[in-house]
């Protein structure tokens, strides 16, 4: 379990928060880049109300929501040639927070001079939008092999969980509860793990499942990592591929804090080139890839509508799904000081440490792990696969 006031500093992402400042050191990823054209749009992300646009040149902006002139939110403003105008009085930006143009303003220039909005750099990658809102120097946006390496690759943005950054990012590093949350979806991972093993990684940590596998001397193992600051990466993507090799096929999902109540998916799905399998496409009767939308638990729910309904609740079918609705019924933000963890709990206990301690190094002016100065490809082998027994399982 956590004391309070550790709870209270993983948990809030506003600027100042011991978790905000330490998450305000990685990049996020806050759009699809085939989906910003003509028009700004509304983000959040760590608590700011920020907008996203794309100049007429195509280089993309993220500014305060709020003009600097009367807090107008440029949201609805007109993206020009050179930059973004509020619709309110004309005030326009540059991406880099310059203000360009205030009309009929005598003092517009000594005005511009001195006002500076605020913005952040903000990058395409790879079909996605990335920004980074922290300090000086700006480290390299990472580049992990399931997002540069060839093959085919997919981003979207995978839905929204009315619960903090936190536990969503714990599900992903808890490897006991697919065997029940997901029986009916996984379920060649329907046995519970004879063996969990977990360590940490240069960038983050792993987990590792065995499970019985087809036949006798035979296990289902699985690999799961978690990259700093909160990326889920794992080899479910190869359920994705038919005919495939064992070159793994990976699914990466991004926890991105919204703010403290609420958290948004932002999924990747990856087949390297040397995989020749071909990729399924999201249907009805696979019921993986679903989006991450909850069924709402409310008290007294099947007596809310004009006629009673028959009560209790139905599962999604979907995988994203089940977690999200399992998430959401745990509240906006967990009261972990009345948890009763037990050893299946270890991997969540390795990575609240990790959190931790990723806080601790920023306020002493360091670096947290996962963020780059230096550039490298980061390989992230994440894969499901079975195997012969290992002799001490």
């Amino acid at each position: 379990m956590l004391t309070k006031e550790q709870n209270e500093a993983l948990t809030r992402v506003g600027r100042g928060t011991p978790a905000g400042e330490m998450l305000r050191r990685y990049w996020w990823p806050v759009g699809i880049a085939a989906h910003l054209k003509d028009k700004p749009t509304l983000v959040r992300l760590l608590g700011e109300d920020l907008v996203l646009f794309r100049d007429g040149s195509g280089k993309p902006g993220l500014l305060a929501a709020q003009c600097s002139h009367r807090r107008a939110n440029l949201c609805l403003g007109d993206v020009e040639s050179d930059g973004l105008r509020c619709r309110y009085h004309g005030w326009k930006y540059g991406v880099d927070g310059r203000v360009l143009e205030i009309p009929g303003e005598p003092a517009a220039a000594e005005i511009a001079r001195n006002v500076r909005h605020p913005s952040y750099p903000v990058v395409d990658h790879q079909g996605g939008i990335f920004a980074y809102l922290g300090p000086q120097p700006v480290p390299l946006l990472p580049q992990f092999d399931f997002m540069v390496r060839d093959g085919v690759r997919t981003v979207r943005i995978g839905g929204f969980s009315r619960s903090n950054w936190l536990q969503c990012v714990e599900n992903g590093m808890d490897p006991t509860h697919v065997t029940f949350a997901h029986r009916d979806a996984l379920t060649d991972l329907g046995e519970f793990p004879t063996k969990i093993e977990f360590e940490r990684t240069e960038h983050g940590m792993i987990h590792k499942t065995y499970r019985p596998g087809d036949g006798p001397g035979r296990m289902f193992y699985r690999e799961h990592h978690l990259v700093m600051p909160g990326i889920s990466v794992t080899g479910a993507g190869q359920r994705r591929v038919e005919g495939g090799n064992d070159a793994p096929a990976v699914s990466g999902r991004w926890t991105v804090p919204i703010d403290d109540n609420e958290s948004m998916m932002f999924n990747v799905f990856y087949k390297p080139a040397e995989n020749v399998g071909a990729v399924v496409r999201t249907s009805q009767d696979r019921p993986l890839f679903g989006t991450w939308s909850a069924v709402k638990v409310l008290p007294f729910r099947e007596y809310r509508g004009l006629e009673p309904e028959p009560l209790g609740y139905d599962i999604p079918a979907s995988v994203p799904a089940q977690d999200a609705t399992l998430l959401d019924s745990m509240g906006p933000i967990v009261d972990r000081q009345n948890e009763n963890l037990v050893a299946g709990d270890e991997p969540i206990v390795l990575l609240r440490k990790l959190f931790l301690g990723a806080i601790k190094t920023v306020s002493e002016g360091k670096d947290p792990p996962g963020v780059f100065r230096e550039p490298t490809v980061v390989a992230v082998p994440a894969h499901e696969r079975m195997i012969s027994a290992p002799a001490a399982a």
